[in-house]
């Protein structure tokens, strides 16, 4: 059975009427939240506790009306979804449980500081009033429940880590023990970084998962294929985004980022300066004009004060290979092929500068024009046979998720666990252990974990 990784499953507003007010709230608040270009962001913040008179974003805390002691016991569900309700102790119990619905809907780390999460969202704030007088823990559980993600994906590491948590009870072996500890760690930061992307997905999407270094494309939630990707070196390491494909580019001219001219190029130029002919590579100066190469004494040239823009035409050589999708962002991360295709056999697949190679990308380019009037895989095999540079523009924006997740489901569904490559879960998880503080005593102090993902990944061979 082919994995199923975003799709909205009925079953979750079938959990009582509690459950279907919260999927109705949602509904809004996916139509107003959700983006494919970025990751979600939510409204304006209010305070855990209750906004100061004529705040202008925080809408007034609904008359409290609820049971504190249901609300309260209702937080034994964030265990859950790999959420400690301990965390939430030390707050009142209406305004815990406004917390908790926020960190389901939104996450409970902000992905932009990597922070705790510390103020319940605006647009949440009536959910608890809107629940009659008589409501127990179990619709206040189920209120909670519908707001976290209902995509498979999520719902396949929710799983596994109820089935890891059950196996953990009553293990005594050490070695079991914190094998059974890495893998629920792995599992917790994966539910909270889905909790970052939008909730609700359909029709065509392609996600870029780097722990197992694949590309995986998706109509309406089923896997379709699963490609072999490269990824970026330790030190250029590729972010984490969510963004939108808009067009493919066949035999695409490179332009050489400075920070790989200056790093790279200029000490290949060095040791072999034939390497600019026999690989396609053209000189210009910085006001656009033509530079002879075999006239540079590449010795002399500064990398501190380098004068030249360089680009690599299309080619077998050519370092974006043939085919390059194209999602503007502000790392200038895009997908593309690569001459180096042994490269795919390795097992650890962290060799760019940022960028991802996938294997078979005319393939995937067939799949991602599908429905694209004059692109059919006639027209891109004879575009690409011509040489020349050629745009092909989606008839509609892809949306495309480049995620970091150490446990994620194979092919069959079965959750599999990677190596941390880029050592990211340790400060997700730092985040989540931070007790939520009291509103009387203030935020915690802003973490140090701001910058984890680097703004200085480029365009690569």
């Amino acid at each position: 059975m082919p994995l199923t990784l975003f799709r909205s499953d009925p079953r979750r507003a079938a959990g009582g009427w509690a459950a279907r007010l919260a999927g109705g709230l949602l509904l809004a608040l996916i139509a107003g939240c959700s983006s494919p270009a970025q990751l979600v962001a939510p409204p304006p913040d209010c305070p855990v506790a209750e906004a100061p008179e004529g705040a202008a974003d925080c809408p007034p805390v609904a008359a409290a009306v609820h049971d504190p002691e249901a609300m309260r016991q209702s937080l034994d569900l964030l265990s859950a979804h790999g959420l400690d309700p301990e965390n939430y102790a030390g707050i009142d119990a209406a305004a815990a449980w406004r917390l908790a619905a926020t960190h389901l809907r939104f996450g409970a780390v902000d992905p932009a500081t990597m922070t705790p999460r510390l103020q319940a969202d605006a647009s949440l704030a009536a959910l608890p009033g809107s629940l009659p007088p008589e409501s127990a823990a179990a619709d206040y559980r189920a209120a909670l429940d519908a707001l976290a993600p209902a995509l498979p994906l999520y719902a396949a590491l929710k799983d596994e880590l109820a089935r890891q948590q059950a196996a953990q009870t009553g293990m005594t072996d050490a070695g079991a023990l914190a094998d059974a500890d890495a893998r629920i760690a792995s599992l917790r930061a994966g539910l909270e970084r889905l909790r970052w992307l939008p909730h609700e997905t359909a029709g065509r999407q392609v996600m870029a998962n780097i722990p197992t270094f694949e590309v995986v494309s998706l109509t309406e939630g089923a896997e379709t294929s699963r490609r072999a990707a490269i990824f970026g070196q330790l030190s250029r390491q590729t972010p984490e985004f969510s963004d939108a494909i808009e067009y493919v580019v066949f035999n695409p001219w490179w332009d050489v980022p400075d920070s790989i001219a200056r790093k790279d190029k200029l000490a290949q130029f060095r040791r072999d300066p034939r390497a600019i002919s026999r690989m396609g590579y053209r000189i210009y100066d910085r006001a656009g004009n033509a530079v002879d190469a075999s006239a540079i004494d590449w010795n002399k040239v500064s990398a501190s004060g380098f004068p030249y823009h360089i680009r690599q035409a299309p080619g077998p050589a050519n370092a974006l290979g043939r085919v390059k999708f194209i999602f503007p962002n502000p790392y200038a991360v895009y997908l593309h092929d690569t001459p180096e295709r042994a490269l795919f056999a390795q097992t650890a697949r962290t060799f760019s500068s940022g960028c991802i190679r996938v294997q078979d990308p005319v393939g995937l380019a067939g799949w991602v024009l599908e429905g694209t009037p004059g692109w059919g895989q006639a027209e891109i095999d004879a575009a690409i046979a011509t040489g020349a540079e050629t745009r092909a523009n989606l008839v509609a924006a892809m949306p495309i998720h480049i995620v970091y997740l150490t446990a994620f489901p194979d092919a069959e569904g079965t959750v599999t666990y990677a190596p941390d490559v880029y050592g990211r879960d340790g400060a997700v998880l730092e985040a989540l252990a931070a007790p939520m503080p009291s509103p009387a005593h203030g935020p915690a102090p802003q973490s140090t974990l701001a910058g984890l993902v680097p703004d200085s990944c480029r365009e690569d061979g």
